[in-house]
């Protein structure tokens, strides 16, 4: 069975839907991510990385701060691709910078 019948798992699903951010893939997202379960947990990954703490000392920089982002994803989510890891740390940063 080939995966793409499958459909997309979280890792793929996070990277469609942050795609074109901070443009919008919504239409797409939601063709290919027709699980609202997936849909959920992609949702719900998004809002999680955003309340991760982060150290703001006066010498971090933007991409310090990803680095840190990026490392507590994959500590909680070790399942993640690095792409999708990646995706979430740019997030992230875009939102805070």
């Amino acid at each position: 069975m080939c995966s793409e019948a499958a459909g997309p798992d979280l890792s793929e699903a996070v990277a469609l839907f942050l795609k074109r951010y901070p443009g919008k893939n919504d239409d797409e997202f939601r063709s290919r991510v027709t699980d609202p379960a997936l849909q959920e947990a992609v949702r719900s990954l998004l809002d999680e990385t955003m309340t991760i703490q982060v150290d703001w000392d006066v010498r971090t920089t933007l991409p310090d701060i990803g680095d840190e982002v990026r490392d507590v994803v994959r500590q909680r989510h070790p399942d993640l691709s690095d792409a999708a890891v990646d995706n979430l740390a740019s997030y992230f940063t875009y939102l805070v910078k």
